[in-house]
């Protein structure tokens, strides 16, 4: 019976069971609601300092233009190599949910490898429409170039010309141009060669037609081929040396070009080569074509100068230019460095492209005053190699295809000055020691003192 002082004992402890019971069935709620976000909507964030647990920017192009399924079996046994197969390839999935990823192991399936001609431990096979490809070591920049080159049918074929002394893509000597074309083959194109007597040059709009660095003049028919093959909107990439234009001034005229006697000559060059003079250094570029948004130093060894002429149905750019302290030499350098007399140092164009539309049909060319810089030798130096590249993916009318460096991880280590480390060693040899004693003194008094 409740007394008039206070509520029924009771009644209280109901009140309670219940509040308790229902601050427990919210909180259930509260709790399935959260599982039922998380399970129906997903962030994440990448907040290393060069998002390399995430897709760069032309990667997520890539991925989200893929039109079909993409299939990638990978051949490696448990362990973390699968581990980080699938922490790579699970970038890609975040992005495209039709990209699917199988493992084999070579171990329980050597059929498999033997059919795929698989050699390394984690090799990727992709496989895309009717198309497939090759990873042999896994990586962001290797397996978006691979998709990029699947899903895109453009001009992947290059075909260098042969049987006039050209530089051949097949030569491993200093000056041939094996390393470049491992670079091609790597990033989706055919390399192959053609001896331009044998037969005709392939169709135009269904390959791109290299010249680099003739050494025996060519016959008229020949060159006929070659005219006649630009005008009709063939591609084309012309890689050409002081004094061998063997006998393609007719293609130059087409072109709109005209290859300027002599050796181009630039001192200002030598100070960033250590080398002579006649090593052009390039450091600045336009906003035009294969070298848009460029900012390496390129290297060319002996090059020519090119006049470009206003007149022509080709759209011309000069893309490549020397510093103005260069001047053109007539003969080879020898071991004094004097300007020409009565000359004037000035800029001078060694690389160039045209362009010509006929219909809705684009045609590309570029002429380079130089081939040594794509040769074995010196394709590493500097940005050759990325210049090389951005030509072939231009011309070949695919100039988003990627070449990305690999992303460095600056945050995966701690890097102190002495002054920090001595800041940091005081801190913790006295400071925290005397913060603890002293925290521990104020204690005992006021125990003491209760």
């Amino acid at each position: 019976m409740p007394t008039a002082w206070g509520p029924d004992p009771m009644s209280a402890r109901r009140n309670l069971i219940a509040a308790n019971l229902g601050f427990m069935a919210l909180w259930l709620a509260v709790m399935g609601l959260g599982l039922y976000t998380t399970h129906r909507f997903r962030y994440e964030a990448d907040w290393t300092v060069t998002g390399r647990n995430s897709l760069a920017p032309p990667s997520l192009t890539v991925v989200r233009q893929l039109k079909g399924p993409v299939f990638i079996q990978a051949f490696a046994p448990p362990g973390t190599t699968r581990h980080a197969i699938r922490v790579l390839i699970g970038q890609y999935q975040r992005v495209n949910g039709a990209i699917h990823l199988q493992f084999i192991d070579p171990n329980k399936h050597p059929g498999a490898v033997r059919r795929n001609n698989i050699s390394y431990n984690g090799e990727l096979r992709i496989r895309y429409g009717h198309r497939q490809a090759t990873v042999v070591t896994p990586s962001q920049s290797a397996i978006t170039n691979t998709l990029f080159s699947l899903e895109r049918t453009g001009l992947r074929n290059l075909v260098f010309l042969a049987g006039n002394g050209e530089r051949s893509p097949l030569d491993t000597a200093p000056y041939g141009l094996s390393a470049w074309a491992g670079e091609l083959r790597d990033r989706g194109f055919t390399v192959s060669t053609h001896n331009i007597g044998d037969g005709p040059l392939p169709q135009p709009g269904t390959a791109v037609v290299v010249i680099a660095d003739p050494r025996s003049r060519f016959l008229p028919g020949e060159v006929a081929r070659l005219t006649g093959y630009v005008q009709a909107g063939g591609n084309l990439i012309w890689l050409l040396e002081p004094g061998h234009v063997e006998g393609l001034t007719p293609l130059a005229q087409t072109l709109g070009l005209r290859v300027a006697p002599g050796f181009l000559v630039d001192p200002a060059s030598s100070l960033l080569t250590g080398d002579m003079p006649n090593f052009i250094t390039v450091d600045h570029y336009p906003a035009v074509g294969p070298v848009h948004d460029m900012h390496l130093i390129t290297v060319f060894p002996t090059a020519a100068a090119l006049t470009l002429k206003p007149q022509g149905p080709f759209r011309k750019a000069a893309i490549l230019r020397t510093a103005g302290s260069a001047w053109l030499q007539s003969a080879p350098l020898g071991n004094v460095i004097t300007p020409p007399r009565g000359g004037k140092s000035r800029p001078y164009v060694l690389g160039a492209t045209f362009t010509q539309t006929k219909g809705t049909q684009t045609s590309r060319a570029v002429v380079i005053g130089d081939s040594d810089f794509a040769a074995n030798t010196y394709l590493g130096e500097g940005g050759n190699l990325a210049l090389a590249m951005n030509i072939a993916n231009w011309v070949a009318n695919d100039e988003a295809f990627i070449n990305m460096p690999n992303r460095t991880s600056p945050d995966l280590t701690l890097r102190l000055s002495q002054d920090e480390l001595s800041v940091i060693a005081f801190g913790f040899m006295v400071v925290l020691p005397l913060v603890f004693a002293g925290n521990g003194i104020l204690v005992w008094w006021r125990r003491r003192n209760r």
